[in-house]
C-alpha cells in the first residue's frame, strides 16, 4: 500500500491506542512490566508491515481477469511531501483483442528482473485488475502470474478486499502505539504509581 493511505489506515488504529492508553492512567499501567510493553511494540510492528506489504488500497470496483500479452514493462516514481512510492506499469493486450485493444496496467507488484525490463516484451500474463480509473492507479493489477518466458510461473497479489488483509494495518498501529507510549511513559508510570501508594492510609 502506498504510504499516503498507509498513513490514513494508520490513524484508524491510533486513536482508540491512545485513548485506551490514558484511560488506563498511571497506576494500572504500572502493572504492566517492560517486557510486556516491548511485546505490543514488537507485535505491532509485525501486524502492522505485514498489512502494509500484502494489501492496497480497498476497492468495491470489479475485478476483471485477462490472460494476454505484456508490453513496455516500465516503472516510475510517485512524490508525496518527502517520501515516494516506486509504481510499475504495462501495456497489456488481452486474448482475443479484449474488445478494445491493449490495456494500460498499474501495480504496486514488482516482477523480477524488473531492472530488465525488455524480458517481458511479449510474455503472457494472466492478471487480475481493478476496472477503476479513478484510483491513484489506473487499471491497477491486483494477481499477476507469469504464463510464459524466464520468469514462468511467477505469482504476486495484493489483497483489495473492503474487509481485508489492509485491516492489519490499523491493528497493527493500535498495539504498536500503545506500546511505544508505555515505554516512554514507564519511568513516570513507576514514579506516580509509587506516590499514590505512599500517600495511602495505613491500617
Amino acid at each position: 500500500m502506498d504510504y499516503t493511505h498507509c498513513m490514513v489506515c494508520s490513524l484508524l488504529g491510533a486513536g482508540p491506542a491512545l485513548a485506551i492508553f490514558f484511560l488506563l492512567r498511571a497506576k494500572r499501567r504500572a502493572w504492566i512490566p517492560p517486557l510486556g510493553w516491548w511485546f505490543f511494540l514488537a507485535l505491532g510492528a509485525v501486524i502492522f508491515f505485514y498489512g502494509m506489504s500484502h494489501s492496497t488500497v480497498p476497492s468495491f470496483a470489479p475485478r476483471v481477469t485477462a490472460v494476454g500479452w505484456a508490453y513496455d514493462y516500465m516503472e516510475r516514481e510517485v512524490h508525496t511531501g518527502y517520501h515516494h512510492d516506486t509504481i510499475y506499469g504495462f501495456r497489456f493486450a488481452p486474448e482475443g483483442g479484449g474488445g478494445g485493444g491493449p490495456i494500460d496496467i498499474e501495480t504496486e507488484i514488482s516482477l523480477l528482473d524488473a531492472a530488465h525490463s525488455e524480458i517481458f516484451n511479449g510474455q503472457l500474463f494472466r492478471i487480475v485488475y481493478l476496472n477503476d480509473n479513478e484510483r491513484v492507479l489506473k487499471n491497477e493489477a491486483i494477481d499477476i502470474t507469469v504464463l510464459s518466458g524466464e520468469h514462468k510461473g511467477f505469482h504476486d497479489s495484493l489483497d483489495a478486499r473492503p474487509v481485508g488483509k489492509w485491516l492489519a494495518i490499523p491493528i497493527g498501529a493500535l498495539f504498536g502505539i500503545f506500546g511505544f507510549f508505555g515505554l516512554r511513559y514507564m519511568e513516570k508510570d513507576a514514579i506516580a504509581a509509587a506516590s499514590d501508594n505512599d500517600d495511602a492510609p495505613s491500617t
